[in-house]
């Protein structure tokens, strides 16, 4: 890809006159210098010509009778010259540097057809009642969240002009049909605008489900009928998985014994069974070092210095395998989690990372650890915390491993350094990890958690100011 990528931008708008200049204005600050713009002008009233002029007067305004957002989009993508497209909608913003981190997506993956960054919701708290909280940063199916490759658009057939809802998902739908390489970003890209003449605010949420229900039936109908007029299946059989470098779990634990058993069996259970199991054992009396040299598949290490970031660089130095993926000892990995955190870093051509969403649970039974319960209605997380990781080991090289001198804020100080690097991040989007609440948790240290991110801030600080400190060592 070339360092200054064609990017088409399409906006469809139909009499959102009042968000418009927005959205214009979000535009026209990204820092990736010009793109072609194209709004369409889908039967407003009054025309919105003069107004985008005003705002970006080197855009293209194309004016069409009232035909729907899919129809707008199509009619932009025919003008469209551009080797990739974003699109946005007229009462959305995106956030200042949207467009620089999904093209430096396609720079990471330069094979990918598909970078999808994260959505916040804004504006009206009870337009946004109805589909989640406001503020919560969200992986959703809103095209302003995506860069396309123009090819891949047209090789998918372009929006389904018979949807006037649901038009999003029917066309990320055949993009996975299709084959498409997708990468997600764990930056937030888009800020969706919820207000009372939303598509779906304007009516009851009665009415509205009526409608997402016809849509959806719609969708749905149509992907069928793909799928048994094409001479080949539309969605091809899963491939198996390419080959990946070996992956070395780490086990960080420190009388840990009960909750052991159902970590391990976790990562046990893994469809993509890791090269080998490393535990490094802190100084414990429960029994924990006992029990975990009596498992034949576990490598063990006596820790040799006390904390938990002295844990973590011992084991980096230790692994064999050249992609590493810590799990804590009362944590809890879903079956697909290494597999699909492989899946988002296959694409990356240089050293990445990857990181999946993940829920808090509790023990629902004080004499079954493997039994866990989650709140109804949890929003999931997105995981900057060591056992949501998949890393490339010389990721380490770049960023240093964890600084023993912030006790618990060692973990947040390194996904910092990491963010500030450079380094590409996939995220694997689903919910793959189990976060357990307990009494045992060192986050309810509450003390000692101010005290590590006071001087993790006081780092910081440091840093800003040029007072660079040298990177903690860890790989070996």
């Amino acid at each position: 890809m070339s360092t200054a990528a064609s990017v088409s931008v399409i906006v469809p708008v139909h009499n959102n006159h009042q968000y418009l200049r927005a959205a214009l204005e979000s535009i026209s600050a990204q820092n990736t210098g010009g793109c072609e713009v194209i709004v369409v002008d889908d039967g407003s009233e009054p025309p919105v010509a003069d107004l985008v002029r005003e705002v970006l007067p080197g855009a293209v305004v194309l004016r069409q009778d009232n035909a729907g957002p899919s129809a707008a989009r199509n009619h932009g993508l025919e003008r469209a010259t551009g080797e990739f497209i974003a699109f946005l909608d007229a009462d959305d913003l995106w956030t200042g540097n949207a467009l620089s981190l999904l093209l430096k997506g396609f720079r990471d993956a330069p094979a990918a057809d598909v970078v999808q960054g994260h959505v916040r919701r804004f504006g009206d708290p009870a337009a946004a009642d109805r589909d989640g909280a406001l503020g919560a940063p969200y992986l959703g199916f809103n095209v302003g969240a995506l860069l396309v490759r123009r090819a891949m658009l047209q090789a998918v057939g372009l929006f389904n002009e018979g949807l006037r809802q649901s038009e999003d998902v029917d066309l990320l739908m055949r993009l996975h049909e299709h084959g498409a390489g997708r990468i997600v970003i764990p930056d937030i890209v888009l800020e969706y605008r919820r207000h009372e003449n939303s598509v779906t605010a304007i009516a009851p949420p009665r009415v509205v489900g009526q409608g997402a229900t016809e849509s959806w039936i719609r969708l749905l109908h149509n992907t069928i009928a793909r799928r048994r007029s094409s001479q080949e299946p539309v969605l091809k059989p899963p491939e198996p998985m390419p080959l990946v470098q070996p992956i070395s779990v780490v086990l960080t634990v420190k009388d840990g014994r009960k909750y052991l058993p159902s970590a391990l069996a976790s990562i046990r259970a893994q469809t993509l069974p890791p090269a080998e199991i490393l535990a490094v054992v802190g100084a414990s009396e429960d029994g924990t070092l006992d029990y975990l040299q009596a498992q034949s598949d576990v490598r063990v290490v006596k820790q040799s210095s006390d904390g938990l970031a002295q844990a973590r660089n011992q084991a980096i130095t230790e692994v064999r395998g050249p992609l590493i993926a810590f799990l804590d000892h009362d944590d809890i990995w879903h079956p697909r989690k290494l597999e699909m955190q492989a899946k988002a870093i296959a694409l990356f051509v240089r050293p990445a990372i990857s990181i999946t969403n993940f829920r808090l649970v509790r023990d629902a039974d004080p004499d079954d650890a493997a039994a866990v319960s989650a709140d109804a209605g949890q929003v999931p997380r997105l995981g900057w915390t060591p056992s949501a990781l998949l890393t490339h080991r010389d990721v380490f090289s770049a960023v240093g491993g964890f600084d023993p001198t912030l006790g618990m804020g060692c973990d947040t100080d390194w996904f910092r350094r990491f963010r500030l690097c450079g380094l590409p991040c996939g995220v694997a989007s689903q919910v793959l990890l189990d976060k357990r609440i307990h009494a045992g948790n060192l986050s309810r240290e509450t003390a000692r958690n101010r005290t590590a991110m006071f001087r993790m801030l006081q780092k910081h600080r440091a840093e800003l100011r040029g007072e660079t400190p040298a990177k903690p060592e860890a790989s070996g």
